[in-house]
């Protein structure tokens, strides 16, 4: 069943792992490079403008903010809008802080069930971006990539873009890593039925189905 991602509230912003909330609920992170979109996509997902704030400097948001999804009155999920990476602004001693404080909590966070990784889909994977997915997959941590700006191309583009992004990815699915990519516009709203299917998947996993048993041939 799909989760109603409406009902979603800030809950608090962390510095350092150490002023994480408990890890109480499943938490999916939002990805990518400083400005690359990522509380926009939570903004649009939630249907919220200003739930996560948007800033138009790269690397202004230096922190970890956490969003309770409420259903029933109860927290059922956390989305989280990571700091973008590839700080230009930061001095070199306060980058690598955030290195590791970000790196621990993508490593070691028990309550992660998936990253969401925004990529402009006019320049497509970047070195920064391949290295997100490889640390994750070191703990088989599930990647959905949001090719975002999805409506800058034409259908023809779009397919393109879908493709190559694939087959770039198929190095990076080494023991079954789960990656998977979409078209993504904030903008026109492409893709947001994709996207809820998949973080709800993720909160919720299906049930699995049930084999069918082998029948035995028929003794003579």
């Amino acid at each position: 069943m799909t989760i109603n991602f409406h009902n979603t509230h800030f809950e608090i912003s962390a510095s350092r792992m150490v002023e994480c909330p408990g890890a109480s609920v499943p938490e999916i992170v939002f990805a990518g490079r400083s400005n690359a979109g990522k509380s926009t996509a939570i903004n649009t997902l939630c249907k919220q403008r200003q739930l996560a704030y948007a800033s138009k400097m790269p690397g202004r948001t230096q922190l970890l903010n956490f969003f309770h999804v409420i259903e029933q009155a109860e927290p059922i999920a956390r989305l989280v809008d990571l700091p973008g990476y590839g700080f230009a602004q930061l001095a070199q001693t306060s980058q690598s802080v955030w290195d590791k404080e970000l790196g621990s909590y993508l490593a070691e966070r028990p309550s992660l069930v998936g990253t969401v990784l925004i990529v402009d889909c006019r320049r497509g994977l970047l070195e920064l971006d391949y290295a997100l997915i490889k640390w994750v997959g070191h703990r088989q941590l599930p990647v959905h990539i949001l090719l975002s700006k999805a409506d800058k191309f034409n259908r023809q583009e779009q397919v393109l873009a879908l493709r190559s992004t694939q087959k770039a990815l198929d190095p990076y699915r080494v023991n079954g890593h789960e990656i998977t990519v979409q078209l993504w516009s904030a903008l026109k709203k492409i893709g947001m039925v994709e996207l809820e299917t998949q973080l709800s998947n993720w909160v919720r996993p299906p049930a699995p189905t049930p084999e069918t048993p082998e029948t035995e041939p028929p003794t003579t």
